[in-house]
């Protein structure tokens, strides 16, 4: 007999009723309770110890392969590092590749914009505008690091190496932009 099955004055202890409590709740969560249906409906409903009837609601979306969202807020957060370089750091940021521009201006157009596409791919992976947004400013991106390339430019490696990077970046938001585009949002809560 264990400790939770000891009764006092023939009614069950409070740690045998706390076990039984127990026992409901994880029968809840049992893959053959309630949730079993979790993967098919966007919301499931159950009823939790004490009899209040809890619905949680999801928005399904699926993605083809489910690596475009992952990607994507790979990208949101690659995009808030940068960012933040370039808000805290412009004339470093600049002079790196050897650009021209003062500081005001590559915070302007490089940090504010990294940081603000990043943050909204970083809150919500799905949105494909923010993707699409990206790989308009990458081709500018490419067309400054490209006239950069040059050899007049005594940092013209940095500027290859940060071209290469900005080309591959380009060729994720596409992909991940690409595929999200085929994705449906099922947020419909069936007429309630």
């Amino acid at each position: 007999m264990s400790l939770a099955d000891h009764t006092s004055h023939g009614r069950p202890n409070g740690l045998a009723a706390g076990a039984a409590a127990f026992r409901r709740t994880r029968a809840a969560f049992d893959r053959r309770g309630p949730f079993a249906d979790a993967q098919r409906s966007p919301s499931v409903t159950f009823t939790a110890p004490g009899g209040k009837r809890i619905t949680l609601a999801t928005d399904r979306v699926r993605a083809r392969p489910a690596l475009s969202s992952t990607l994507s807020g790979a990208i949101g957060m690659t995009a808030v590092g940068l960012g933040v370089c370039g808000l805290l750091f412009p004339r470093a940021t600049a002079r790196k590749v050897g650009l021209p521009a003062g500081p005001a201006t590559v915070m302007t157009l490089f940090g504010l914009r990294e940081l603000a596409t990043g943050l909204r791919l970083v809150s919500d992976p799905t949105r494909t505008s923010t993707l699409w947004a990206r790989t308009a400013f990458d081709v500018f991106d490419i067309a400054v690091l490209k006239a950069l390339d040059n050899r007049r430019n005594p940092h013209r490696g940095a500027a290859r190496s940060a071209l290469g990077f900005v080309l591959a970046v380009t060729a994720m938001d596409i992909l991940a932009g690409a595929r999200l585009s085929q994705v449906q949002r099922n947020c419909e809560t069936g007429g309630r």
